[in-house]
């Protein structure tokens, strides 16, 4: 069957990341927002943020819904297995939000439904689908530090005083630092410590950790170390009530290379990302990386390549199937080190 020039797109939980997803998507090449699904399609502002697109009360009629090819899901993470699942029955092909789920157990589910319908599968790291991730991967491989031997990252902000009635605060629905943000370190450092070894990416072999375990049962403040087998270590932290400098170092035998917020890029709606290379004796060198492209139009693009190729899964530098288990078990890893256990599990 001749693949479409474009899919046409369902969104499921259209909070803030998915209109973030939905402005980016009116930005690719391949793709267009054709209905959202909603428990409450009344809710203020809904319309607003979605004009002129079809929305229905709830994910069961989008995926009814013989129009759509793709669905991105958006909901809280507890309910992303059930509706990954569902879609790839409905014949759809899936990007779900990360983390595609609360373990890796249940992520490596969502990919074996999506093989058996024969369908894509993928987690939206959406920094892992722009041209600055390639740049990086490049500069490791090319020798550019060196040998490299210890990545420090970290991705933290001021949620402010804790609600429990948060997603962020609610155990129940698998809130908490290491799960809403903590991903993005943890999925930088196998990708680099991957890309120093000539791999895709590299899972540690130990992983230590510590946190702050907050009074409603999450960690609100969290770091952990990662042991590559190539003598590579990897410092990282996160934080939902802790505003952190969000810098991703990578420090080898010849010098150094730094960036900031490495996940937003050049920006959510293209711009000039910089990556700061120093030697060893201090001198700096500024490699910026240029691209007018939309941040999460690259996943929506990336996701029509998949499909047009054959493939069920992204390849690298995106997360794999593989790669999407493997780093969602190191973050199982993280929270058993700081013996964080949610009541569903």
């Amino acid at each position: 069957m001749t693949m479409k020039p474009f899919l046409n797109w369902g969104i499921i939980g259209p909070g803030n990341i998915a209109r973030d997803f939905a402005a980016g998507l009116a930005h690719s090449r391949t793709g267009r927002l054709t209905a959202i699904a909603s428990r409450n399609p009344a809710r203020p502002g809904l319309a607003e943020a979605f004009p002129g697109i079809t929305c229905y009360r709830g994910y069961a009629a989008l995926l009814a819904d013989a129009a759509i090819d793709a669905v991105y899901i958006a909901s809280p993470h507890t309910e992303h297995a059930e509706c990954a699942i569902k879609a790839a029955q409905a014949g759809k092909h899936v990007l779900v939000e990360k983390p595609m789920t609360p373990t890796a157990a249940e992520t490596a589910t969502l990919f074996a439904a999506a093989e058996r319908a024969g369908v894509f599968m993928g987690e939206a790291y959406m920094y892992r689908l722009h041209p600055t991730t390639q740049k990086l991967v490049d500069l490791i491989r090319a020798g550019t530090i060196g040998e490299v031997r210890l990545i420090r990252s970290n991705f933290g902000y001021n949620k402010g005083a804790v609600d429990p009635h948060h997603r962020l605060f609610d155990p129940h629905l698998a809130g908490g630092g290491i799960l809403d943000i903590g991903g993005y370190p943890v999925s930088m450092a196998l990708l680099i410590a991957g890309a120093a070894a000539g791999m895709d990416y590299l899972e540690p072999v130990s992983v230590t950790g510590s946190a702050q375990i907050g009074a409603s049962g999450v960690d609100e403040w969290a770091s952990a170390v990662l042991g590559f087998d190539n003598g590579i270590l990897a410092e990282l932290s996160c934080s939902i009530r802790v505003t952190q400098d969000n810098m991703l170092s990578i420090m080898g035998s010849r010098g150094r290379l730094t960036m900031r917020d490495f996940w937003f890029a050049g920006g959510k709606e293209g711009g000039t990302a910089t990556i700061f290379v120093y030697d060893n004796a201090g001198d700096e060198t500024i490699i910026p990386v240029h691209d007018d492209g939309w941040l999460y139009a690259y996943e929506a693009d990336a996701v029509h390549a998949a499909i047009a190729a054959g493939r069920l899964s992204f390849v690298a530098p995106g997360m794999s199937a593989i790669e999407s288990v493997a780093n969602m078990r190191v973050m199982d890893r993280w929270r058993a080190a700081i013996g964080l256990q949610y009541p569903f599990e």
